[in-house]
């Protein structure tokens, strides 16, 4: 049975089942030491985030406009800070603070830069080093993680032929998370693992905690706890997604 069948549960229970609440416990994020770890923290919720901005913008096409620090899709008009360009001809990454050729705005750099300055206290390579080569899907781990750091509402990556510009976005016309509503977390995060490279278990685990779930965690299993609602999910010796299941 694959992860979608399994989404509410299978068949339908009689009855609500009883849940031992007390098992459930308030768990905080870790501090994180490398790239992987900080992607893996942040990548649920801001997957989310992106689907919401999706839904925003539509297939509009996007326009920059620099000397204002805006990003423009049609009649929508978002700031935005520039976190560092993707190039297609090499496959290389490049963050903005190291594009002195470009002439940005400094205005526009402040996360970039922030991003620099947390390399070198965490001596994190990928957040100091100026020009590297990446794999595919690598500016979507680098837009996630820089979502969630600085909890902008979404990133966006613009495609402009020759590479991608990977900025972040905050505006109050991008509506939030309903944290009380979960269901998107049983569609979303398939999807996430399905395009993206990430430890399963550690993943949903920290989406969990950003979504202010109370949590069992055991070798194979992630549960989480809100409102009297459950989500349970199943992981094997890789820690790859078995099932995701809800109980309502």
């Amino acid at each position: 049975m694959g992860i979608l069948d399994n989404l509410f549960g299978g068949k339908k229970q009689k009855g609500k089942p009883e849940i031992d609440s007390s098992t459930f416990k308030v768990i905080e994020k870790t501090d994180y030491n490398s790239f992987k770890e900080a992607v893996e923290q942040n990548a649920g919720l801001s997957f989310e985030k992106q689907m919401i901005f999706g839904d925003v913008i539509g297939s509009k096409a996007w326009e920059l406009d620099m000397g204002e620090g805006k990003i423009i899709f049609d009649s929508l008009e978002f700031p935005i800070q520039i976190i560092g360009s993707l190039s297609f001809n090499d496959n290389s990454w490049m963050w903005a603070w190291a594009n002195t050729q470009s002439g940005m705005p400094e205005n526009l750099l402040i996360q970039s830069n922030q991003l620099k300055a947390i390399g070198e206290e965490k001596h994190i390579e990928e957040l100091t080093d100026p020009h590297f080569n990446v794999e595919e899907g690598f500016e979507h781990k680098i837009g996630m993680m820089v979502c969630g750091l600085f909890g902008s509402k979404s990133y966006y990556c613009a495609n402009y032929g020759q590479g991608t510009l990977v900025v972040t976005i905050d505006d109050d016309k991008i509506p939030g998370i309903d944290k009380n509503h979960f269901e998107k977390i049983m569609t979303c995060f398939p999807q996430l693992i399905s395009g993206v490279e990430l430890n399963h278990k550690n993943a949903f685990m920290n989406y969990l905690i950003d979504r202010d779930f109370q949590l069992v965690i055991s070798e194979d299993k992630v549960e989480g706890l809100r409102n009297g609602k459950v989500v349970v999910a199943e992981f094997d010796e890789l820690h790859r997604l078995k099932s995701l299941k809800a109980k309502i």
